[in-house]
């Protein structure tokens, strides 16, 4: 179990693992949590993220089940906020109602919580496509490293004077169960979890990589918000040794725009403060595609996809990981 100082030593407090006060002034204004985790294999895996938009007055939820030949489903955009319950029975978050149950339960701030969900799933891809199947998961998160943050930042539009404004990258591990249509699976998983909070504007373009293995774990994020320079962040963390930030973070990745199951391959670079760096090639697993029509101002389609990946690095074995690209089309 990692001590306290360990998990805070990038700036993240341990109440930040709770919910914000938030700013009545940004139409924009979110609060997320998101999960995302898989198996050595990559045959079972899964992405789930909780946000909600106080002053829009609405929760988007979505859930994402990979069984190795199935992709299962949640998105709901529209929950009412005021159905949402924050801090209340030890739990950071809960929902309940109209089929669809969700909850964070964290035991220890930014060291240990449990995820829960219970609702009905449409079947994305595989030979049940179409139909809809009661799902049910319970993960058990540790986490495998501090909660890496660069700090509130200073880019416009995503601060609000008088309010923190902040979010955190975490590793982590799991166990438990993902039960679909009655089948159980138990789940012993690596991963990724994030918390955000501030305005947030959805206008931008970006690729979000994350890898955890037993050897190490590493994020790595480019973004790409119009008339700024591009932004390069991330973190690696080696067995045993002090989790460093990067200095650059660089993809060369073509994309399938026709193919969500099969969006990207390429490779990438990455440079840490002590010099070290870390290549490697991708390929994509399977993936999904993910609506976010409805958060821009103007409402439009971006090619928004989640892709389970396999790496390939210079002197490792192939590792499972994820890689999330929201990309403009012209």
């Amino acid at each position: 179990m990692l001590a306290e100082e360990q998990l805070v030593q990038f700036g993240i407090e341990l109440e930040d693992e709770y919910p914000h006060a938030f700013s009545e002034d940004h139409q924009d204004w979110n609060e997320s949590y998101f999960f995302d985790w898989y198996d050595e294999q990559g045959t079972n895996a899964g992405h789930c993220r909780i946000g909600w938009h106080p002053v829009q007055k609405r929760v988007l939820f979505w859930l994402y089940l990979f069984n190795g030949s199935e992709w299962l489903v949640i998105e709901e955009f529209r929950l009412p906020f005021s159905d949402l319950q924050l801090l209340k029975d030890n739990k950071a978050f809960a929902y309940q109602g109209w089929g669809l149950e969700f909850s964070y339960d964290p035991a220890l701030p930014l060291m240990m919580g449990m995820l829960r969900v219970k609702g009905f799933a449409r079947v994305q891809s595989g030979k049940r496509q179409g139909m809809i199947l009661p799902v049910q998961l319970s993960l058990n998160v540790t986490a495998q490293g501090p909660a890496h943050s660069r700090g509130g930042g200073t880019v416009e539009n995503h601060s609000a004077e008088g309010f923190s404004t902040n979010r955190y990258e975490q590793p982590i591990r799991g166990v438990g169960q993902m039960c679909i249509d009655n089948c159980l699976t138990e789940l012993e998983v690596r991963g990724e979890r994030d918390h955000s909070w501030g305005p947030r504007p959805w206008d931008m373009q970006w690729q979000f990589f994350v890898v955890n293995n037993a050897q190490f774990s590493l994020q790595a994020t480019q973004v790409n918000i119009p008339e700024w320079p591009l932004i390069k962040i991330g973190y690696f963390q080696a067995l045993g040794e002090s989790m460093e930030h990067l200095t650059e973070a660089d993809f060369d990745l073509n994309y399938n725009a026709d193919d969500p199951a099969n969006a990207v391959s390429g490779s990438f670079t990455l440079s840490c403060d002590s010099g070290r760096v870390i290549k490697g090639r991708i390929e994509t697993i399977s993936g999904t595609e993910i609506d976010i029509t409805h958060v821009y101002a103007n409402p439009k389609r971006t090619e928004y996809r989640r892709s389970l990946i396999r790496c390939f690095f210079d002197d490792q074995n192939p590792s499972i990981g994820w890689l999330e690209c929201n990309r403009q089309i012209d």
